[in-house]
C-alpha cells in the first residue's frame, strides 16, 4: 500500500486509479481498498475526476520534520550567519537510506535559483554533499552500492570497480571535504564538509554553493575553514541538545 507513495512525482503528480492498479500489479478492489485507507490517512486526496494527488498530511509531516529534526533546528542561526559571511547559499543535505535530500537552505541577498530544494531527490553521485557522507560509510555498505549502482557511478566518473570507488571516497574522507565544480549544475560550485552526531557515518553534509565563477576568485581555505567551524558548531549544539532531552 505505501509503494503507492512512491509514484507521485514533480513529473506525475496526479494518478488514475486504473494506472495505480497496473503500476503496482494487484486487482482493482485491492487498489481501490489501499486508496480509500490512504486517503482516510490524509496522504492521498481523491480529485473529482477519479485520480489520485498526495494529501495535506504530507505537508503536515513535512513540518513537523523540518521542527523536530535536531539538524535543522540547531542549523537555522549558524547557517545564516554562514550565508551572510560569505555570500554563498549554505545547504544542509541529509541521507536517508540510499536518498539524497536537502533539508535547509540559508541565503544571502535573494538566494541561487537552484535546481534541487528541499525535499526533492539529488543523485546519488553528483555534488559535493554526496560524496562526503558517502566516504563516511562502512566498507559493507559501499559494496553494496557499488553492486546496485555501478552504471550511475561509472557515468559519475566515480570509478569502474568497487576497488576504485573505495579509494576515491577514502581520498575524500581522508581529506574531510570535497569541491565539486559544475557536477550537479554546470554553473555552480560547491564545497561540503560531513556533518556527525557521534561518530561515522556523517548524519548530513553542509555546503556552501555558489556560482562557478565566483567561486574561483575566492579563498578556499578561508571559506574550508569557515564552512569546518559552523559544522562543528552544529555538531555541538546537536549534541548538547541530544543530551538534555536524554
Amino acid at each position: 500500500m505505501l509503494s503507492i507513495l512512491d509514484l507521485f512525482s514533480i513529473e506525475r503528480p496526479v494518478w488514475p486509479m486504473e494506472t495505480i492498479c497496473v503500476a503496482i500489479g494487484c486487482s482493482t478492489p485491492t487498489a481501490y481498498r489501499y486508496l480509500r485507507d490512504l486517503v482516510d490517512a490524509g496522504l492521498l486526496a481523491r480529485l473529482g475526476n477519479g485520480s489520485y494527488t498526495l494529501g495535506p498530511r504530507v505537508m503536515t509531516l513535512d513540518y513537523q520534520l523540518r521542527t523536530v529534526d535536531p539538524f535543522v533546528a540547531m542549523g537555522h542561526s549558524p547557517m545564516r550567519e554562514l550565508a551572510e559571511q560569505t555570500g554563498c547559499d549554505c545547504v544542509m543535505t541529509r541521507m536517508y537510506d540510499e536518498e539524497i535530500v536537502d533539508t535547509h537552505r540559508e541565503s544571502s541577498g535573494g538566494g541561487l535559483d537552484l535546481a534541487y530544494g528541499r525535499g526533492r531527490p539529488r543523485p546519488l553521485f553528483l555534488g559535493a554533499a554526496p560524496k562526503v557522507m558517502l566516504a563516511t560509510l562502512p566498507r559493507a555498505r559501499l559494496k553494496r552500492i557499488f553492486e546496485k549502482h555501478a552504471d550511475e557511478i561509472r557515468e559519475a566518473a566515480m570509478g569502474d570497480t568497487i576497488e576504485d570507488f573505495r579509494q576515491r571516497l577514502q581520498k575524500i574522507d581522508k581529506a574531510g571535504f570535497y569541491v565539486s565544480r559544475g557536477e550537479l549544475e554546470s554553473h555552480m560550485a560547491a564545497i561540503a564538509v560531513p556533518l556527525f552526531s557521534s561518530g561515522p557515518p556523517a548524519t548530513a553534509a553542509l555546503a556552501l554553493v555558489t556560482p562557478l565563477q565566483r567561486f574561483e576568485f575566492m579563498d578556499h581555505g578561508k571559506l574550508l575553514k569557515q564552512l569546518q567551524a559552523t559544522a562543528q558548531r552544529i555538531a555541538t549544539a546537536v549534541a548538547d541538545h541530544t543530551a538534555d532531552v536524554q
